[in-house]
């Protein structure tokens, strides 16, 4: 499966980072925010950090344009339903993380991959909260994530070897460099 759609959930620092990241990438990126007006900050924010980059001759307009255009800010989970690859990226809570986890299998197509960017809550519980563990793995950015080279692909115990291999390819694509863990 090839990643073309990822979806983001959350939009503080780490879900723009990964927002500008995967966009940067080549990929379409939904980023749902818990209200409208904070998704479309946080798109006017990646705006601001790649004007900067065209200032400073590391981007062209429309490099940038290009990049912004692949970005889509949303409040409603439901818009996440066709992505390939939903990252959250929300608040450190496991209570959270798993409701979220269990809506999002409710809403997404059955072959999409769910992730998690937490470094410190157990992947494999995140899994357990949906109907397909196989699909649920950790895609660890290092914050800043335009910045940081390394990502860590986290595998729970009920990760396929393919689930693995495509958040792998995924962060590749992402000009990372990934480490599994």
């Amino acid at each position: 499966m090839t990643i073309k759609t990822v979806g983001v959930v959350g939009s503080g620092i780490m879900g723009s980072g990964l927002a500008e990241v995967i966009a940067r990438g080549g990929m379409n990126v939904i980023v749902r925010s818990r209200s409208q007006a904070t998704a479309e900050a946080m798109v006017a924010s990646v705006g601001k950090g790649l004007s900067k980059q065209v200032e400073k001759g590391r981007l062209t307009e429309e490099e940038k344009a290009a990049i912004l255009g692949r970005i889509t800010a949303v409040s409603e989970l439901s818009a996440l339903a066709d992505c390939d690859l939903v990252i959250e990226s929300v608040v450190e809570d496991l209570q959270t993380k798993k409701s979220l986890f269990a809506e999002l299998d409710a809403i997404v197509k059955p072959t999409a991959i769910l992730a998690t960017n937490t470094s410190t809550l157990p992947v494999i519980e995140l899994a357990m909260c949906t109907s397909r563990p196989e699909l649920v793995c950790g895609i660890h950015f290092f914050n800043p994530a335009t910045a940081m080279p390394l990502v860590e692909i986290v595998r729970p115990l009920s990760a396929s070897d393919s689930t693995i291999e495509i958040a792998t390819a995924f962060a590749e694509t992402c000009t990372k460099q990934p480490v599994q863990v």
